[in-house]
């Protein structure tokens, strides 16, 4: 689907409630410099999967550079001018303030290793199994507890409601 401003393309992962998500996990497609499209009352992560940079001008004039697999927060109301000259694809959580919030933390798999928790695996880079299930980038399991091997780079998105 279009951003929210035009500018580019998402597809969206999962979402809980629609059009106003408690929770919202997508892919983006940033391949021009342009304005992200703002969301007041919303908390924003953002992680870099493909290309080998992406600079995120914040407001102030700060510039933050997002490499692959470094999970970058912001609010979603701070108006952000993304500047690349490559294509890249990038992965968002985005939580309504006092709904819920999200943790996403990237992990290189090398071997097996063991899950269990209430949220999401996203498979980032390489090729995983998952439970018998051989995943590649931008595959994503909900709420796993599962057995993982292979050779790969995933987040995980832990979620928690809000009273």
């Amino acid at each position: 689907m279009p951003w929210k401003n035009g500018q580019g393309v998402t597809y969206d992962v999962a979402q809980s409630g629609s059009p106003d998500f408690a929770w919202r996990l997508s892919f983006a497609e940033v391949d021009r410099p342009g304005a992200f499209s703002t969301f007041p009352e919303v908390d924003r992560i953002i992680t870099l999967v493909a290309g080998e940079q992406l600079a995120l001008t914040m407001p102030g004039g700060v510039v933050q550079v997002l490499r692959p697999f470094e999970p970058f927060a912001f609010p979603g109301e701070a108006e952000v001018w993304a500047d690349t000259s490559v294509a890249t694809v990038n992965f968002n959580v985005m939580t309504r303030r006092g709904q819920a919030s999200a943790e996403v933390v990237c992990q290189r798999i090398n071997g097996e290793q063991s899950f269990g928790f209430n949220g999401f695996l996203v498979v980032l880079a390489g090729s995983l199994t998952v439970d018998g299930e051989v995943l590649g980038p931008l595959d994503v399991v909900r709420d796993p507890a599962l057995e993982v091997s292979g050779d790969g780079v995933v987040a995980v998105v832990a979620l928690s409601p809000n009273p």
